[in-house]
């Protein structure tokens, strides 16, 4: 553990013409300032109350959507892989490139009757 620093304190002395300090005034301008009106300040204090919670943004809401044609896709190919692994383990021989082969073409037949499902219920 380390003992704190005992040397002595000086105070800080700045002044207005000391290159070290900030400028004393708002020298910042936004582009949409029209002239003096907006920067004149108030003519009374602001009152300052307890702090409150601000308020969360509030997000448009949306439409309810039903589940995508692909993540249900997705989910059978992952279980199809999930039985095949399973099988597998139990001492099933099959050809593995033969099923990936028809793993892939059932999940684009899949893809493309779902989107041409969804597409003709859009319609109506």
């Amino acid at each position: 553990m380390s003992t704190p620093d005992e040397r002595p304190t000086q105070p800080l002395h700045t002044t207005p013409d000391d290159p070290g300090t900030a400028p004393q005034e708002d020298t910042m301008t936004s582009p949409l300032d029209t002239g003096p009106e907006d920067t004149a300040a108030p003519t009374q204090p602001a009152v300052q109350g307890p702090p409150t919670a601000a308020a969360p943004p509030v997000a448009p809401v949306r439409p309810q959507r039903g589940m995508r044609v692909g993540t249900i896709v997705w989910g059978l190919v992952l279980a199809a892989i999930g039985a095949g692994v399973l099988a597998w383990a139990i001492g099933l021989t099959f050809d593995v490139e033969l099923a990936f082969i028809v793993l892939v073409a059932a999940a684009g037949v899949l893809l493309l009757v779902g989107s041409v499902a969804t597409t003709v219920r859009r319609r109506r």
